[in-house]
């Protein structure tokens, strides 16, 4: 799952952003909005489609309506924190425009697995 690759970078963006913020390059909250949309977003909608499809008796395989979630929460980190430091004056637009689309992959993440996750598994088998 190369979402969860995305999401580890994320770290090694935060880290460097982290060590700009240090020196007074960059405003801190940059960094920690790499990890937190970057990192722990894209890592946590990894895993609760993953461990969804495992739990759910689907294949392991991430459909488009993944990818998608997937997608949009990569661009809501870019959109946080790589926008502002690109064009300064665009940061209260990114910060919304971040908003939107981490909102939108948790969104369809819900609409997607609300029916996988209310009924039973595909094989039969309890959990």
């Amino acid at each position: 799952m190369w979402i969860l690759h995305a999401g580890y970078a994320w770290i090694v963006v935060h880290l460097l952003l982290r060590a700009a913020a240090g020196f007074g390059w960059i405003a801190e909250p940059l960094a920690i909005h790499a990890l937190t949309i970057g990192a722990i977003g894209g890592l946590t909608i990894g895993m609760m489609t993953r461990t969804a499809r495992g739990h759910s008796g689907r294949p392991l395989v991430a459909d488009r309506w993944e990818v998608a979630c997937y997608v949009l929460v990569q661009l809501a980190a870019v959109a946080r924190v790589l926008v502002p430091l690109a064009h300064a004056d665009a940061y209260l637009a990114s910060v919304v425009v971040s908003g939107v689309l981490w909102s939108a992959a948790f969104a369809l993440y819900f609409v997607r697995y609300w029916p996988i996750l209310t009924r039973p598994r595909l094989d039969g088998r309890p959990g």
